[in-house]
């Protein structure tokens, strides 16, 4: 019944389960590998889609509100030869909340300072700056000593452009669906990764945990249970992401916490299998011993019965014998 009922749970009976009954990891642990990973891609993908889509979102506001600043405050920009110019070469940095980065600066002059640009851009979480033949972007990476990726606008063919063109080139659907797939491409490939990643870590803990309870578990099966357990943790990082993104709002030790409920929930799980493993020693002792209560049972009963058959026949000869006796003493009274 348990592998029938298995069968039937769907995505979103899953993760339900996965968040509040511990009991039905011990399912999950017996279920092929092939259905666990099944389960992590559509939770990655649900997880990439929403971020993707509050991206998007996000930076369509912010491209609105820029397009409408260019028009009301920018008289002269424009592409030449795929050259830059932007108000007479002025010189102008942009940092405010509604903008598309948290800082753009503009330097179109011959000979810009891009060292100093560049320690300016480094103080916030991502920038761009626009020079005359180029745009650098700035994106932080772990590990990578050049965090400034250079694009020249002729790499792109842009040629000659004027305002209107730059404007209306910057709410081209094509943008926005390259940036889609972008953004969803490298959010699903990251975070599928990284719950393998931490899946098997987790497998690991299980492991140590089975071994000090004296539980044989399979590798493959605490790291099943070891992506199901790491449900709820994506679900907060999810939420953690939308409201760090919309209201700048930090939590230090997220990522403690993140971890720290996967913990949780591997060392219940593993709990929980060491308790039914123990109930089913205990059910079969008992079953057991009211077996063997039965077998010597049996004996005494057979004995019983023996006892009463012997009895019997021994009555019978009894009353035989009296039978014979009272036809001799007849035969002899005649």
């Amino acid at each position: 019944m348990e592998e029938k009922s298995n069968k039937k749970m769907n995505f979103f009976v899953r993760a339900y389960k996965s968040i509040t009954s511990f009991d039905t990891y011990t399912q999950f642990a017996m279920e092929p590998l092939y259905k666990a990973i099944r389960y992590l891609a559509i939770l990655i993908l649900i997880f990439a889609i929403i971020i993707t889509g509050f991206y998007i979102g996000s930076f369509s506001s912010k491209v609105s509100k820029g397009i409408a600043y260019l028009e009301k405050n920018i008289e002269n920009i424009s592409f030449t030869n795929s050259i830059f110019s932007y108000n007479n070469d002025e010189y102008s940095i942009y940092n405010e909340e509604e903008n598309i980065a948290p800082i753009i600066i503009v330097d179109t002059s011959e000979e810009p300072n891009i060292e100093e640009h560049k320690d300016k851009v480094k103080l916030y979480n991502y920038g761009f700056i626009l020079l005359r033949d180029s745009i650098m972007i700035f994106i932080p990476a772990e590990g990578e000593d050049e965090q400034f990726t250079t694009i020249s606008y002729s790499d792109y063919g842009i040629g000659n452009m004027s305002k209107e063109e730059i404007l209306n080139s910057l709410n081209n659907p094509t943008i926005y669906i390259i940036l889609s797939v972008s953004i969803f491409i490298l959010q699903f490939t990251e975070y599928f990764i990284y719950i393998l990643l931490n899946a098997v870590t987790l497998a690991i803990i299980g492991q140590i945990l089975a071994i000090i309870l004296r539980l044989r578990v399979k590798f493959s099966e605490t790291y099943k249970m070891g992506i199901y357990a790491l449900t709820l943790p994506t679900l907060l990082q999810l939420i953690y992401i939308i409201i760090n993104s919309t209201t700048g709002f930090v939590i230090q030790y997220f990522s403690w916490m993140y971890t720290t409920i996967s913990y949780i929930y591997m060392c219940v799980a593993i709990l929980i299998i060491k308790t039914d493993f123990m109930n089913m020693q205990r059910e079969l002792m008992r079953i057991t011993m009211e077996e063997q209560e039965n077998h010597e049972e049996e004996p005494l009963e057979e004995n019983k019965n023996t006892e009463d058959e012997d009895k019997g026949e021994t009555e019978d000869k009894k009353d035989e014998k009296s039978s014979e006796d009272d036809d001799l003493k007849e035969q002899t009274d005649s």
